[in-house]
């Protein structure tokens, strides 16, 4: 067992895993929720609550307004826009995912957010950063990448005096790996949520999917694939 942990929790598939993952590896946990306007905002802090209580882990949130100043001035969909709508063919096409990956890049955030999970550890004596970056995603996103986690490493040899280091665990896995990680992990996978224009909540707490972003067919696809089954709930099912 390692001694401390911050697992950066966006309310997804990705950093679900990472937290079940990290409740198995460290002495000590702290999830980290950062709000910045984006329109799933609201359905985030409640599954963040939600698996908090689940797991017996505390929960800080912090506001980051600035970030969605930033990204109302780029223009990114993720904050008050409509974000597109794609089938898993489409999301084949890496000109469709690349240009996806574009309208819902929110500027800098990953840099923003492992540098406030920093700031917190080396006030707390040190630690690791949890991430959820992975393989599938890291074919879109730079930040997702393992070079992005080598550099960041890099930066917080000089940027922290307690000791901190970005950890990625699912780095070299796809969705459909994921998905099987979570459920060796036994994780009430359908509480998370990875929707970009989420609708909601279902009277037992489960959030409900638009089930058209590239987020839920994601989603979606790597669920089935890896378990034959998705117990998420969509508002339209996604096409895969």
């Amino acid at each position: 067992m390692k001694r401390r942990a911050v697992v950066l929790f966006s309310g997804g598939l990705d950093s679900t895993a990472c937290l079940y993952w990290a409740k198995k590896n460290y002495d000590e946990i702290i999830m980290l929720t950062v709000n910045y306007g984006s329109n799933e905002e609201k359905v985030t802090n409640r599954v963040a609550e939600f698996f908090s209580k689940e797991l017996n882990v505390p929960l800080k949130i912090v506001c980051l307004d600035f970030l969605e100043e930033f990204s109302k001035l780029r223009g990114t969909t993720l904050v008050g826009g409509e974000t597109p709508k794609v089938s898993a063919k489409e999301l084949g096409d890496m000109n469709v995912a690349q240009e996806t990956a574009k309208s819902v890049w929110v500027p800098a955030r990953n840099i923003a957010l492992i540098s406030v999970a920093a700031s917190l550890l080396d006030a707390l004596g040190g630690g690791d950063i949890v991430v959820g970056f992975n393989a599938e995603e890291g074919a879109t996103f730079p930040d997702n990448t393992p070079e992005f986690v080598e550099r960041a490493n890099e930066m917080l040899r000089y940027g922290a005096m307690a000791g901190v280091k970005v950890v990625a665990p699912l780095i070299d896995l796809d969705k459909k790996g994921i998905a099987r990680l979570l459920e060796e992990l036994d994780a009430k996978y359908e509480y998370s949520n990875s929707c970009y224009m989420p609708k909601g909540f279902t009277r037992d707490g489960k959030p409900i999917h638009c089930g058209e972003c590239e987020s839920c067919v994601r989603r979606h696809r790597g669920l089935m694939e890896a378990l034959g089954e998705d117990r998420t709930v969509y508002a339209v099912e996604p096409k895969i």
